[in-house]
């Protein structure tokens, strides 16, 4: 059938985007954790393991400015803007995730066939971890 392929295709794609988006946060989680430890003194590194999403973002991206100010790093400044607008866009990026993922699916039938689904999040609300809709 046509549609169930359609609808196992969006499955798949709904899950390779949260595995891609928790990947991207650990490897924000290991640039922290290089930071505050580069020579890995504490294994495992305990820090930075219990932070939402946002306060991780938030954390790393002070660490790495931080870091590239004290140290007056080559290409420094530019990187620490290119740093601070890509946790914009990630931050976007986990909104968008959380209205996808916490919301509820439709299944819509018609003459005995599946013929997609339709999100729906009726409880958008506030985000306790980070106070944002």
């Amino acid at each position: 059938m046509k549609y169930d392929k359609s609808i196992s295709q969006t499955y798949q794609a709904l899950g390779e985007f949260v595995i891609v988006f928790q990947w991207v946060e650990h490897l924000y989680r290991q640039i922290g954790w290089f930071i505050l430890d580069p020579e890995h003194k504490q294994w495992p590194p305990m820090q930075l393991r219990q932070e939402s999403n946002h306060d991780l973002l938030n954390k790393v991206t002070a660490l790495y400015v931080d870091l590239t100010q004290q140290y007056e790093l080559p290409l420094g400044e530019q990187k620490s803007k290119e740093m601070i607008v890509l946790k914009d866009q990630f931050h976007e990026l986990r909104r968008y995730r959380n209205r996808v993922v916490h919301s509820t699916y439709v299944e819509l039938k018609a003459g005995g066939e599946t013929l997609g689904y339709i999100r729906a999040n009726p409880e958008i609300g506030v985000d306790t971890d980070s106070g944002e809709n």
